[in-house]
């Protein structure tokens, strides 16, 4: 509009200049008007230019950073895991030891006494018992921060172990199936797994109000699938409380770095539904997919 303008000025001075009679030339309306455009259309492409390149340099900069971030999720991950282990060990080796250590001496020390203080025996049998319970307890804790069967039988067996364990402590009872065989997993995507079923599991009894869970794991075409369910009192995905919301985004966090999916689904009354893909691919395509997701991502605004 302002280089239009500029041109009916020009115009209007010229042709007082020369009583309304002049030819076309360098300032005629017609070519400043020209000029004008012309500029316009130049500008126009420039900026169109610049704000291209921009966009771009910020798309590169957004993959670039969703890969360092993922790297590192990835790295925080593993760095987790290896301290579970080490603590689960010094747990074991050590303090649970001394706990059975302790309540076996204390039997040896209560059959010691005379039958004229059974009192004391009694207390000596009390303590004994105590121990016990809590050696038993640390060997639970310890099997959650690093399961051992993880390592030595393998992810199904880790999972059958869990759930049954799960079951002789806590209110809700937790079935265990295996739908069809799976084959020997990386070490990355077992404990993946394993962890997931874990923690919707323990989301389960602490929101759903369910007396019962299932796990079912199996092996297809196109990758493993587990999936966990409960009949409980269900939520809505929409008004997720901090807690629990972020237990999901832990698991999207570790289904993310094996270039699985993970599905939630939940309604009040209706129970939660939780379900992970994971393909069985090597471990260059599983980088090659995460380099992909994250390129596409950032395509997406996302």
């Amino acid at each position: 509009m302002r280089s239009l303008n500029i041109g009916k000025m020009l115009s209007m001075k010229i042709k007082a200049k020369t009583n309304g009679n002049y030819a076309k030339g360098p300032f005629s309306p017609e070519t400043v008007g020209d000029q004008t455009g012309d500029q316009g259309d130049a500008g126009s492409d420039f900026l169109g230019k610049g704000l291209e390149s921009i966009i771009a340099g910020v798309a590169v900069e957004r993959t670039r950073a969703d890969e360092a971030l993922r790297v590192l999720t990835g790295r925080l991950i593993e760095v987790q895991e290896m301290e579970r282990r080490r603590l689960a060990r010094e747990l074991h080796d050590g303090l649970n030891q001394q706990l059975a250590m302790l309540a076996v001496e204390l039997g040896m020390l209560a059959r010691q006494v005379p039958e004229s203080s059974a009192t004391i025996r009694d207390q000596l049998l009390n303590l004994r018992d105590r121990a016990e319970r809590f050696s038993n307890d640390l060997r639970h804790m310890t099997h959650q921060l690093h399961p051992a069967a993880l390592e030595h039988l393998g992810l199904v067996s880790a999972l059958r172990s869990h759930c049954a364990e799960f079951s002789r402590h806590q209110e809700m009872r937790v079935r265990f199936d295996v739908s069809s065989e799976v084959q020997a997993t990386s070490p990355e995507v077992a404990a993946c797994l394993y962890r997931i079923a874990q923690e919707a599991i323990r989301n389960a009894a602490k929101h759903s109000q369910a007396k019962e869970a299932w796990v079912e794991i199996g092996q297809r075409r196109d990758g493993i699938r587990l999936s966990i369910v409960d009949k409980g009192v269900g939520f809505d995905l929409r008004t997720l409380k901090v807690g629990r919301g972020l237990g999901f985004v832990s698991m999207r966090e570790r289904v993310d770095l094996i270039s699985g999916s993970l599905t939630i689904k939940s309604a009040p009354g209706e129970g939660t539904r939780v379900e992970v893909r994971v393909p069985m691919v090597s471990r260059r395509q599983m980088n090659s997919k995460r380099r992909n997701y994250a390129k596409s991502k950032t395509a997406a605004g996302g």
